[in-house]
């Protein structure tokens, strides 16, 4: 069985009831021409900041099923990693892409929203390879992905040993387009802060490390670095919504205290529901990456046609385009542009190809489609 999981849909739209946007806040400038002034918000949907909730762990250990229960039921998505050869103690972990985890996996989770990033062929740390050795295993890493119909985008390195500049660009050598580290220094935790479009480099990226304090066995010592419960973690949500900010939570062994790095599940809850409550959009690691990516080159071309082109144009096109090739940055960005006066209020559809996508109404002159960056226009009408 394979498995073709690239995004499929021409456009994503946000209903007219989502809350206002607010270009003020989380706005990109964008190159636009045309009489409607046109931009990217930040983030999808013009939320003020990202996260993502990423499961560091094999599929499915003990209470993992609650966890992927409780993340619906909540309506917010996890991220897996994917080791594709095997673990620390060199064996593999997958059958390959018919393996029954990965078919859950991929089958039940991805279409919910559930994402997924690798985590090496081998569990090894890559920072004791040479830069040829890291590259091919980076690279195995990446080909098994694609062999079993995946589309590899972000990446963690196992055992946090991603730190030497050389091993960072062996894996951007690969073909992954992010790689995520995690740090113990707070102030670290904000990928994208503020007016920035990218990164200082897209191979080292900073998590939160997630961890309760409290053990039960030996075999694993207490980090008194990590983020320890929920009354820890919530200054730092709040922080990432003052900076506009991208943060990467790292969880292990949720439920479990015999395993590495185990985190406490009424923890884990109330971290999930204060995420929840707080206007964050919530989404793996692949999809921030490629919205991003895909912002930090996007433009906007909007053009009005009809008699009254200024306050009831016949119809609208607009245009986005980022240069980036489409078969793997198809990522909708949300585009925030001005409604002529006399559509306030009116439905008007959306059209690429001469394919109606949507039909939409905005009670208010800013409104907001999230479009792929395709270079042809959508064109909206009355």
């Amino acid at each position: 069985m394979v498995f073709a999981l690239s995004a499929g849909l021409g456009c994503v739209f946000m209903a007219a009831a989502c809350r206002s946007a607010s270009p003020d806040v989380a706005d990109a400038p964008a190159a636009t021409s045309g009489p409607l002034n046109a931009s990217v918000a930040k983030w999808h949907d013009n939320r003020t900041a990202a996260v993502s909730i990423t499961y560091d762990i094999p599929l499915f250990p003990w209470g993992e099923p609650d966890v992927n229960d409780y993340m619906i039921e909540q309506g917010l998505v996890l991220g897996y990693e994917l080791v594709t050869g095997s673990t620390y103690w060199g064996q593999p972990l997958y059958s390959g892409a018919n393996d029954a985890r990965l078919v859950y996996l991929f089958e039940e989770l991805v279409p919910k929203g559930f994402g997924y990033f690798g985590h090496g062929h081998d569990h090894i740390d890559h920072d004791l390879l040479s830069y040829d050795d890291a590259l091919e295993s980076f690279r195995t890493n990446y080909e098994t992905m694609k062999d079993w119909g995946l589309k590899p985008v972000a990446y963690s390195y196992p055992r946090n040993a991603g730190k030497d500049e050389e091993t960072q660009r062996a894996l951007e050598a690969s073909g992954f387009l992010s790689g995520r580290l995690q740090t113990y220094e707070t102030d670290r935790f904000y990928n994208i802060p503020g007016d920035s479009k990218a990164p200082d480099d897209w191979f080292a990226l900073m998590a939160v490390p997630m961890q309760s304090i409290e053990f039960s066995t030996d075999s694993f010592d207490p980090c008194r670095e990590c983020v320890n419960d929920n009354n820890e973690l919530e200054p730092v949500l709040d922080e990432a919504l003052n900076r506009t900010a991208w943060v990467i939570l790292v969880y292990h062994n949720i439920g479990n205290p015999k395993g590495f790095g185990w985190y406490d599940w009424g923890e884990f809850q109330k971290d999930i529901q204060s995420v929840a409550r707080r206007d964050f959009w919530t989404a793996p690691m692949n999809d921030i990456t490629l919205y991003a990516r895909e912002r930090e080159k996007a433009s906007i071309k909007v053009e009005t046609f009809g008699e009254n082109k200024i306050d009831d144009p016949d119809r609208i096109e607009i245009t986005v385009s980022d240069g980036l090739d489409n078969a793997i940055f198809d990522q909708p960005l949300t585009i925030l542009f001005d409604l002529p006066a006399d559509w306030v209020g009116e439905s008007f559809t959306v059209s690429q190809d001469g394919e109606q996508l949507d039909r939409r109404g905005f009670d208010a002159a800013s409104a907001r489609v999230s479009l792929e960056p395709n270079e042809r226009p959508y064109v909206l009408r009355r």
